[in-house]
């Protein structure tokens, strides 16, 4: 797991308060321009890198150098560049920036014009599919708006618990308790987000992959959903790339055979080599130990512990509906550290000479592996709880390195 590095004694680097200047807190300036010397942190104040002003002035030089990347004939903006960058930060969370951009350039092999567009159209899919909806409305009132939501959760068809041998998060499935009319299409696709999302949560550094089981032994065509099949294929290739680490489908009928020849020609390439075949007990644990498998007849596990969901907690979510001053800190400290990675990434993206951008990739590195610090002290006031969190298993890394300490409870960990 990578830690956050203590405050170097340099003048380059950004401190742990990040209320001293650095290299990329000093905005631009020009014969024609004063420096800035108002913009100089006061005691006890919150120091945003720069004014309003050049922020937007940065990030419309951004966007014009973004549109020659892409196929001017096939691909518009539909959206404000303010709208791309909030959706960029939402969609990166506690990863280190670099790390989110690199998943769509493996993505794309590298090609950057690809991974580019690629990475727009997933953020102007989070924006049109109200992905910071699911994330910010609580479990009772996403049920409210869409009627079947709260059932899905309930019924266990879903469930992360235990790891892989690779010590990636596990996502149970069992597609058998999946009925494509017990909900609207809507309802599906909102559950279907807030399974992806909260798949996202339980990564911890080094981990960027979750592993996922299918439990097809008693699955039947009366389950079959096409629709959400393919919302889940789409979502997966186009906008949730190198999330999966290995899929496996354990114990498939033979009327799977059929649905499988017309699943894998539409699948990428990629997705298709990850997706793995078991039949047994011994085969699974080729991927999963069996202290981590739960006791069923399908993974035949030692994990004796029975998903049940918990209900939500009174007030729970207070700390997002609510305004504070705790908040606006935790807010505003984030959002300064956004700030100061993308000005970090202009003036190295300005530097033509790699000995002068020495210092800016370092600061630019550190800023990036503290700003999970600070998502996750924002966290609570920008995420509804989950039943994962409240039942201990999305934790800040170093807390939940205590509860991995105790012992577990009789849900869904």
């Amino acid at each position: 797991m990578r830690t956050i590095c203590p405050t170097p004694a340099s003048p380059t680097r950004l401190s742990q308060s990040f209320h001293q200047p650095s290299i990329a807190s000093s905005p631009p300036t020009s014969p024609h321009s004063p420096n800035h010397s108002s913009n100089h942190p006061q005691s006890g104040n919150i120091f945003l890198p720069g004014s309003a002003a050049t922020a937007t002035s940065a990030l419309k030089r951004s966007a014009a150098k973004l549109k020659p990347w892409l196929p001017a004939k096939k691909f518009v903006f539909k959206y404000s560049p303010g709208e791309y960058q909030t959706a960029f930060w939402a969609f990166a969370q506690s990863e280190h920036p670099d790390t989110t951009v690199l998943r769509f350039l493996r993505a794309r092999k590298w090609n950057v014009e690809k991974a580019m567009e690629m990475l727009i159209l997933a953020l102007e899919w989070r924006i049109t599919m109200g992905v910071d909806e699911v994330l910010q409305e609580g479990e009772e009132a996403l049920e409210t708006k869409y009627p079947g939501f709260l059932e899905q959760l309930k019924n266990g068809k879903v469930v992360f618990r235990g790891h892989d041998r690779r010590g990636r998060p596990l996502c149970l499935l069992n597609p058998s308790l999946h009925h494509q009319h017990a909900q609207s299409q809507q309802a599906i696709q909102k559950f279907s987000i807030y399974v992806i999302e909260t798949a996202r949560m339980m990564l911890k550094p080094p981990i960027e992959t979750i592993s996922v089981i299918f439990d097809m032994s008693s699955f039947s065509m009366s389950n079959m959903d096409w629709p959400t099949t393919m919302f889940f294929i789409h979502a997966a290739e186009a906008f949730y790339p190198e999330l999966l680490g290995v899929c496996v489908v354990h114990k498939a009928p033979w009327i799977f055979g059929a649905l499988w020849k017309a699943i894998s020609p539409i699948l990428d390439p990629v997705i298709r080599a990850k997706i793995k075949f078991t039949n047994n007990r011994k085969e699974l644990e080729e991927f999963v130990a069996p202290d981590q498998l739960m006791q069923n007849n399908a993974y035949e596990g030692e994990d004796d512990v029975t998903y049940r969901y918990i209900e939500p907690i009174p007030d729970e979510n207070k700390l997002v509906v609510e305004d504070s001053e705790a908040k606006q800190r935790a807010l505003a400290r984030r959002k300064e550290m956004e700030l100061t990675f993308e000005r970090l990434t202009e003036i190295w993206q300005g530097q033509k000479q790699l000995s002068s951008s020495a210092a800016v990739i370092q600061e630019r590195h550190e800023v990036g592996m503290k700003m999970a610090e600070a998502w996750w002290t924002a966290e609570p006031y920008t995420r509804a709880r989950t039943v994962y969190h409240r039942i201990g298993a999305i934790q800040p890394p170093g807390q939940q390195r205590q509860q991995q300490q105790t012992p577990r409870t009789a849900s869904a960990v």
